[in-house]
């Protein structure tokens, strides 16, 4: 039987993963499986193929060994000494770790002021919001403040009107919007929202002498009425927009509700996660996790929702229990991409997810450890390039962050397994396949890769093959792999699972013969 000889580079698959299709019909450039890998190198930028960046500690130290349940910054500036320069911009972190608050820098923790305990420590999560350089908390359970410049936590109190509560339910959910706090999520009125005076968090008079447009305001006594359906997430989507992610449905407050503001329904068939289910990213999209499943995006501009991972890897979030998973979701403008955080309350074991905007792609996460999935997340905003990150506050206690720079070879002392399967190799009519040969070359930094070949005769079976030969690949250009396999379809794996070392792809030639059929690639 006549051969065919055929030469190619194989890329890496940019598509990311994507396992809607039959086996067989792969889309061209993705992958059938993958773990811990980027498209874009995170140390570098360089669109080649890499192991995504290591976690390491943000503190060596923790307030105590339990969730962390909430983290947030405050900026301030300092005043300048003389006219040489503006004032130092002052970025102030705290944390709530088991009901205790604590401002935090990379030297350690320092409890506030009446801060031990002062929160929930029975809650998974809690959140808060920031007005003024103060940070009103939502636990259900208490109403506390705290106050960055001082380090001091105290009662939250009305000075004109009443807190929002029903009976011992107090709001679980807190957001800033148009310079109000604006409270929700009351286990016992679950449609309602409140709103402070804009300007004044102590201010909840709804009904003042003299009525403004300023005056604080509630679903129950506006004429914009409360959420149709209960209210599992907010979002300050702009200064006129506030959005609401209920059970199955998605409404939008138009307007200032003091001033005419109304509710209007943006979706009736998609709702949202409970919780801080959203982020934003700086061209105004809102990303946010839906009630059953997935991931969508909103456009500037009021457009509907959007899936971003139908026909991709939807099923992989139909198995999610809503109920026992805490979602969180961050967006990172180092990696111009969205984490997806899926953390089990349980602490068990789990996958998250990130999606890359620049190749609109969905890659897997999976910690080294079970602790290190995160409870709360924030952007890090500091000064300099390695203050500029994402932190993972965790189940253990500690706050981590991704570590792009020195150098982030693991998650925090243990070793990232990353891999990526390329394939599966097939031309057109799918002929039998001899490999021939293998090409390979790495960045000359890269760690040692482990690489195994695989073969089959269709691609599912190719897939759960055992390999049929196995090597490592080092550094640099490497010599030529001249060993045999055959079958209709191949698939190579890269891997590495040691600690301390990451890796990076620059290149694989790959030669074949085939037995039939042309020669054009289909994969």
């Amino acid at each position: 039987m006549p051969r065919r000889r055929t030469r190619f580079h194989m890329p890496w698959p940019s598509g990311g993963l994507v396992l809607s299709t039959s086996h067989e019909d792969q889309p061209r450039g993705t992958t059938v499986d993958c773990q811990n890998v980027r498209v874009y190198d995170p140390s570098s930028g360089r669109a080649r193929g890499a192991q995504r960046a290591g976690l390491a500690k943000y503190v060596d130290a923790r307030t105590a060994d339990g969730n962390v349940q909430d983290m947030g910054i405050v900026v301030t500036r300092d005043t300048p000494a003389d006219q040489t320069e503006v004032g130092a911009r002052v970025v102030i972190s705290y944390a709530v770790t088991n009901g205790t608050v604590a401002k935090f820098t990379t030297s350690g923790f320092t409890t506030a002021t009446n801060g031990s305990s002062a929160l929930s420590s029975s809650v998974p999560a809690l959140f808060s919001t920031e007005l003024f350089g103060v940070i009103y908390f939502a636990d259900g359970a208490s109403v506390k403040q705290w106050t960055a410049s001082t380090n001091t936590v105290a009662t939250w109190t009305a000075a004109s009107g009443s807190l929002p509560t029903s009976g011992s339910n107090k709001p679980r959910l807190i957001e800033t919007w148009r310079s109000r706090i604006v409270a929700s999520g009351i286990s016992a009125d679950a449609h309602n929202w409140f709103m402070s005076k804009a300007g004044d968090a102590t201010d909840w008079d709804y009904a003042p002498t003299a009525e403004t447009s300023t005056q604080a305001v509630a679903g129950n006594n506006t004429d914009a009425g409360k959420s149709p359906d209960i209210i599992n997430s907010m979002c300050p989507y702009n200064d006129d927009v506030l959005l609401f992610f209920g059970d199955h449905t998605i409404h939008q407050m138009t307007g200032d509700p003091a001033e005419g503001g109304r509710i209007d329904l943006v979706s009736s068939t998609i709702g949202g996660a409970w919780g801080r289910c959203w982020a934003k990213a700086p061209d105004g999209s809102v990303y946010f996790y839906g009630s059953r499943g997935g991931v969508y995006r909103m456009a500037p501009g009021g457009s509907p929702p959007e899936s971003l991972t139908e026909g991709s890897i939807e099923e992989k979030f139909k198995s999610i229990n809503m109920n026992t998973t805490l979602v969180r979701l961050v967006w990172s403008d180092r990696e111009k991409g969205l984490y997806v955080f899926l953390t089990p309350l349980g602490g068990g074991a789990t996958t998250n997810y990130f999606y890359d905007s620049r190749s609109n792609s969905w890659w897997l996460d999976k910690f080294a450890t079970n602790d290190q999935n995160p409870i709360s997340v924030m952007i890090f905003d500091g000064d300099t390039s390695s203050d500029r990150t994402l932190l993972l506050g965790g189940q253990d206690g500690y706050v981590r962050k991704f570590d792009y720079d020195t150098p982030g070879d693991d998650d925090d002392g243990v070793a990232i397994d990353s891999y990526v399967w390329l394939g599966p190799i097939q031309l057109t009519n799918k002929p039998k396949l001899m490999l021939r040969q293998l090409n390979a070359a790495f960045d000359t930094s890269s760690s040692d890769v482990d690489f195994a070949v695989y073969a089959g005769e269709s691609s599912q079976t190719a897939k759960a093959a055992a390999a049929e030969f196995t090597g490592t690949w080092v550094s640099g250009r490497n010599k030529a792999e001249k060993r045999r396999a055959t079958g209709h379809n191949l698939f190579i794996r890269l891997r590495n699972n040691t600690d301390d070392e990451k890796w990076m792809y620059e290149f694989l030639g790959i030669e074949i013969d085939s037995f039939d059929g042309p020669r054009a690639r289909q994969w």
